[in-house]
């Protein structure tokens, strides 16, 4: 017998702490081809009515697909279309399946997050790739534990093309930037400070001084050094700044190995990211989504170390502090549930932003449409 956990209301007083086990009503039945019969209920006190699909992550699905599969084979490497062909689907739905899980993903990352704190150092760092054309590069950029090689954050910036271009290629990048879409100044910037916001939510009382390791991008160091709230911090030595070239070797002990090896894993797994691939991103959200259900993946469902017999049972979150009964929990909570946001948690901008489809795609003349139910 299904019993509702809390009212899905944001402002209904039972949502975080249900009054009582009659906080709701029951309101009947309604039969669907792919679920069957689905109980439907109302609160007692805000009058809002769900069922029990809206706690399910096929909440207004018309189809019952395998999430892990879906989840397993894009972790891999396997394209949307090739997906879709292989269940006789329409990529649609698979794009569907893909931002149910990564939404979910999103909001058990930022909850683990949340309950290790920052317990160890961290490094920071981007992967370059392009979306919708490779006249709009883009900065993907990571916050990695230097231990755990937990990631604890990723967020994303547009540029501007740079490099060795021909004339014709000149004149191009040109006539977009004046009639289609422009890179926004300092974006690497501005993205590596929403990452620098999160770390100083997340530092709590911690004693010891934080050393942020990051190569030597000047974007980097004007976010620090400019920006009053970082600056102090500096100063007053809770923070300490230690930058590496990007040319020295990528061995285990380079300072920026956790930011390398993720580098090399993003590359590896996943078909958006494939150096000159063709199955480049088109969408910056869906981009989002994927990158963070696949780095939810890298965290819980992946082992910390292959080589070592002990180690090889151990999670990447487990090894930064969180409990493994309730990384298993959580993980299974992700191909089943509809993840909520918790009482009193606070997202961080990139999760925000990812949630809320706030992400701007070049090219894209309409902003993304997002539906009142999805909204955190």
């Amino acid at each position: 017998m299904f019993i509702p956990p809390h009212c899905p209301n944001p402002q209904c007083p039972n949502r975080h702490h249900p009054q009582n086990h009659r906080w709701y009503q029951k309101t009947g039945r309604y039969h669907t081809k792919t679920f069957g019969s689905v109980p439907r209920f109302r609160c007692k006190h805000c009058s809002q009515g769900f069922s029990q699909q809206t706690f399910s992550i096929n909440y207004f699905a018309k189809r019952n697909l395998n999430y892990s599969d879906i989840s397993n084979k894009i972790n891999a490497g396997a394209g949307i279309r090739a997906i879709a062909r292989q269940l006789k689907v329409r990529p649609k739905a698979i794009t569907n399946r893909i931002n149910r899980l990564g939404r979910n993903a999103t909001l058990l990352n930022q909850q683990i997050a949340d309950t290790i704190g920052i317990g160890e150092d961290m490094v920071i760092d981007g992967l370059e790739n392009f979306c919708v054309s490779q006249f709009f590069p883009d900065n993907a950029t990571v916050t990695v534990g230097k231990d755990s090689q937990f990631v604890y954050e990723c967020d994303y910036a547009t540029l501007r093309r740079k490099g060795r271009m021909t004339p014709a290629q000149k004149q191009k990048r040109t006539r977009l930037e004046e009639s289609h879409f422009k890179a926004e100044p300092g974006a690497l910037k501005q993205s590596f400070r929403r990452l620098l916001e999160s770390i100083d939510h997340r530092m709590g009382d911690r004693e010891m001084p934080l050393i942020l390791y990051t190569d030597e991008k000047s974007d980097y160091k004007r976010a620090l050094w400019n920006t009053r709230g970082f600056r102090d911090i500096l100063f007053s030595g809770r923070w300490r700044h230690h930058p590496t070239s990007s040319k020295e070797p990528r061995t285990l002990w380079n300072p920026l190995f956790p930011v390398n090896y993720m580098d090399r894993e993003i590359r590896k797994d996943m078909a958006s990211h494939t150096r000159e691939t063709v199955q480049f991103p088109r969408n910056v959200s869906n981009l989002m989504l994927r990158l963070n259900l696949y780095l939810f993946n890298h965290n819980v469902g992946k082992p910390y170390r292959i080589n070592d017999p002990v180690k090889r049972s151990r999670r990447h979150a487990q090894q930064a502090g969180m409990i493994r009964e309730h990384l298993d929990s959580i993980y299974e909570d992700l191909f089943t549930k509809r993840v909520f946001m918790k009482e009193g948690q606070r997202l961080s901008p990139s999760a925000l932003r990812t949630l809320n489809r706030q992400w701007v795609t070049p090219m894209k003349r309409r902003p993304e449409k997002l539906w009142k139910y999805l909204r955190p």
